[in-house]
């Protein structure tokens, strides 16, 4: 992946920018080494919020130590909120007083709502150096319509295929390489009375993810989501429609009454070894981590059959990133703040902590895993089109694409009239202009 550099016309800037550039000029020195010498000096307190407990544990837990002994006027508290309510609540909390100073936002289409409504300041000019933070990292940072960047990129998520290594090695059998060989190890994974898959079927957003990782090469990979993009494909082409009927295929291999798992749930089976294989993000690395079980396990891109328009892809999408509050009462030193989550010394804590693929070149991965999912993502990065551009508006596509296939399972639909339902449901907001560069 090549790292960003900014192309884009700078379309519109908030006149805080201009005094906020000039004070870091002379402020962002302070994210050096600290002396121990200094004045006193007076502080200032700065709050984040986020909606996930692993990332304030892990900015508590030594992180940001860092950057507050570093610059000892500058005091950060990490707030979390509730996950399910996290929207809602930082809308209220971006629009009135009381809000954070800098907050985590989701990707994507949840940024570009959050710029349009003028409580974020874009951070273009405010962080002194974009380089080394790769595309697909950028394209979830930048909102749509005026193509500025408004939140610092923290993460990179793939989807692979986790495999159970004992499982494979029990009955013999080795990491397919083809879709055909794929199909043969489920064969012999069932024979043996184990479920070859487990999807939470039960949750629209982790079917539309199943089905980016079985999919996106059959699809037609970055290929087809240009085309699409641009106005020059459908998702009732036939190619789309075949990546879905993957999913149909692959009913006999998934675990029992697979349309009532949820992801708790299938994370459970699989660590149990009830299920040999399941498709899902980075972040399980994790989670199998925390659970405690005795699983060994490694990961593996879906293979692609015979005749497949693209080779193996890694399945990458944007993680959300830190945006600056408009409403901010020391804007100066949230700024400081941000260029700090944006450098290279801050993303090589952060990402080893969570397990996470850093957004940005320069950063040494520790965890195996991870390191192998990097690997890949460098190599063969495949956007997650679902996620980058079919929740721009209402419905989501990747919701209208997790119940189409839940409809698919229970014997009510085809993949025929599932591409034309997902198709009819973005149309009602999705215009390929609107993405234009």
């Amino acid at each position: 992946m090549n790292s960003y550099s900014q192309r884009r016309p700078v379309l519109r800037r908030r006149a805080a920018l201009g005094a906020l550039s000039l004070a870091l000029g002379s402020a962002i020195v302070l994210s050096g080494c600290a002396t121990t010498d200094q004045p006193a000096v007076d502080t200032v307190s700065l709050t984040m919020w986020t909606w996930s407990n692993e990332a304030r544990e892990a900015l508590e837990g030594g992180v940001l130590d860092v950057f507050e002994e570093a610059n000892p006027g500058i005091k950060v508290e990490v707030l979390t909120q509730p996950d399910k309510d996290y929207q809602t609540l930082l809308t209220t909390g971006l629009a009135g007083s009381g809000g954070p100073d800098v907050a985590a936002i989701r990707s994507y289409g949840v940024i570009s709502s959050f710029a349009e409504s003028g409580n974020l300041t874009p951070l273009d000019e405010v962080i002194t150096d974009w380089s080394g933070f790769s595309e697909v990292a950028m394209q979830g940072a930048t909102a749509r319509a005026d193509g500025l960047v408004y939140a610092v990129p923290q993460g990179v998520q793939t989807a692979q295929v986790y495999y159970n290594k004992a499982i494979f090695q029990d009955l013999g059998l080795d990491v397919p390489t083809t879709w055909e060989e794929f199909l043969e190890v489920s064969d012999a994974i069932k024979d043996a009375g184990t479920a070859p898959m487990v999807i939470p079927g039960a949750a629209a957003a982790q079917i539309a993810l199943a089905g980016e990782v079985i999919g996106n090469a059959r699809r037609g990979g970055n290929e087809f989501t240009q085309a699409f993009v641009a106005g020059d494909a459908s998702l009732t082409d036939s190619a789309s429609v075949a990546s879905i009927d993957l999913m149909a295929e692959l009913q006999p291999y998934l675990i029992d009454n697979v349309t009532s798992v949820t992801l708790d749930e299938a994370v459970t089976i699989f660590a149990t070894g009830m299920a040999a294989m399941f498709p899902s993000g980075t972040w399980q690395v994790s989670t199998f981590a925390n659970l405690g079980a005795d699983l060994d396990f490694g990961t593996f891109d879906m293979p692609v059959g015979s005749g497949w328009p693209s080779e193996a892809v890694t399945v990458a999408y944007a993680d959300g990133g830190w945006a600056l509050s408009s409403r901010s009462e020391h804007p100066e030193e949230a700024a400081i703040l941000l260029n700090w989550l944006a450098s290279p010394e801050y993303f090589q804590m952060y990402a080893n902590v969570m397990s996470t693929i850093p957004p940005r070149d320069g950063v040494t991965i520790d965890n195996e895993y991870v390191a192998e999912m990097y690997e890949r993502y460098l190599a063969t990065g495949s956007t997650y089109l679902g996620a980058a551009y079919l929740r721009y508006g209402t419905p989501w596509g990747t919701d209208v694409y997790g119940e189409q296939v839940q409809k698919i399972w229970l014997g009510d639909q085809n993949a025929q009239g599932a591409a034309e339902a997902i198709q009819t449901g973005i149309e009602a907001w999705f215009d390929p202009a609107d993405f234009a560069q």
